[in-house]
């Protein structure tokens, strides 16, 4: 590519080509057709595009599967992160995602083991009775399906961070953290409101939850226990352990950013299955194959299973986006000129709806990943690279698990499932909107609340 003189619009004439916003176009865009929007720019600029707002730095979108591996697969870990600004005074800036480096790796390292085979395991039965309870409060009642999602996942989380906390310490973290994230992610996906004035509402509320890591941490010096493999316990009594402050931010950084992103793929999940019968028969036969071989072990080496919650989180765009990368100096790549501060985004939501790597994006077909494993570039739900999530074990382990036991559930109904549901921005998550509702509507029977003894 040769240089070129100055747009007329003032735009850099190095960087790819793009839209120009103003704050409330952006806004606007990011709150109301965010997906639409991006469709619609890699049409119109190609799979690489520039985003120019008012008085930010460019922030560069990239769809194309090759451009995603040169840029962010590549050791990239002295480069920034950009997450959502105000999580930062939540989680502290110690936490992950704003570490670079060695420190970055460092930490990677040391949260993996909890996050990662035995002890993930053994969250199987944690989540079986999880569900049992959650669907035992719904039954006779009617709610959005996200919000019974959201409360299996959150339930969930706590477990995998604190271990089997007393029932009422339990219930006041679920509590405290629903709270939270009522008030960080609703407002600030509807309103445009400022982050500073949320984070004052909350701060009260953060301070609570981070009590309260600080107190299970401290009994876990205390009283080791051999036993336990959870988050917590692992981290204040490994032999690099970290300050309660960082403690604070690693747990803080799990149980927000761990949970919703699961409890939205479930949610969408049961949904694509609501209007799939062909689907949701197919995967009924297979579970009804294992009887009462269904385990947690087995139910998650089933084919057919996994290809739907792939297909769920290749088709729902969960996460549209991974983490932004801020380039720490100027970067010539491909043709293009990237000045120090750009921000690099890593499109996740338009390579999974690319037609060359996903003929029919728009039909849902778990066919696609049966017998079939596509690259890392290719299929990317939970970003990529150094700075892909360190939870994603956790995700493709409670998904199924999730998914197999509530479709599986008697009585379980979705209401409003229509065909076409638009999606809805909370946070960084797109999820179901509250008019797609689920209710528990049969009276609970010996054997009702076992998943293995019941037939589909």
């Amino acid at each position: 590519m040769t240089d070129r003189a100055p747009a007329a619009d003032g735009s850099c004439p190095h960087l790819p080509d793009g839209p120009r916003l103003t704050a409330p176009q952006l806004r606007a865009m990011e709150t109301e057709h965010l997906l639409a929007s991006w469709e619609a720019y890699a049409r119109t600029y190609g799979p690489v595009f520039t985003l120019h707002t008012e008085d930010t730095a460019p922030r560069v979108y990239v769809g194309d599967p090759t451009a995603i591996r040169q840029l962010f697969i590549s050791d990239r870990t002295t480069w920034h992160a950009r997450g959502t600004l105000y999580f930062r005074p939540v989680i502290g800036t110690q936490a992950l995602p704003y570490l670079t480096g060695e420190a970055h790796r460092t930490i990677r390292l040391l949260l993996a083991p909890p996050l990662h085979g035995e002890p993930l395991r053994a969250l199987g039965p944690a989540l079986d009775a999880i569900i049992i309870t959650v669907l035992d409060h719904l039954r006779g009642r009617r709610k959005p399906l996200i919000d019974v999602t959201r409360d299996i996942t959150l339930r969930l989380i706590v477990r995998a961070a604190f271990g089997e906390l007393a029932p009422h310490r339990h219930e006041h973290c679920v509590h405290l953290l629903t709270e939270i994230m009522d008030l960080m992610y609703e407002p600030a996906a509807t309103s445009g409101s400022d982050p500073e004035g949320l984070l004052r509402q909350i701060g009260s509320l953060v301070q609570q939850v981070q009590d309260f890591v600080t107190q299970e941490a401290a009994a876990a010096r205390e009283a080791p226990a051999a036993h336990r493999n959870d988050l917590v316990f692992h981290l204040a009594t490994s032999q690099a352990a970290p300050a309660d402050e960082q403690i604070r931010g690693h747990i803080m950084s799990l149980l927000i950013a761990g949970h919703d992103t699961t409890a939205s793929a479930l949610a969408w999940a049961l949904y694509q299955l609501e209007l799939h019968h062909d689907v949701r028969h197919r995967l009924h036969t297979e579970l009804a194959r294992l009887g009462t071989a269904l385990t947690p072990a087995n139910t998650v080496k089933l084919p057919y299973l996994n290809a739907v919650c792939a297909e769920t989180l290749r088709h729902g765009s969960v996460v549209p986006a991974g983490l932004a990368r801020v380039t720490p100096a100027d970067l010539d790549w491909n043709g293009y000129s990237f000045p120090a501060g750009t921000e690099l985004v890593p499109a996740i939501h338009l390579v999974h709806r690319r037609p060359d790597l996903y003929p029919d994006p728009e039909r849902f077909d778990p066919e696609r990943f049966l017998n079939h494993k596509p690259p890392g570039t290719h299929y990317l739900p939970f970003g990529t690279g150094t700075r892909r999530c360190p939870g994603a074990e956790l995700a493709e382990f409670e998904l199924p698990l999730a998914l197999a036991r509530l479709t599986r559930a008697p009585g379980l109904r979705l209401i409003a499932a229509v065909p076409g549901l638009r999606t809805v921005k909370n946070g960084p998550t797109m999820t179901t909107p509250t008019s797609l509702q689920v209710t528990l509507d049969t009276p609970p029977t010996p054997h009702a609340t076992d998943a293995r003894d019941t037939q589909p």
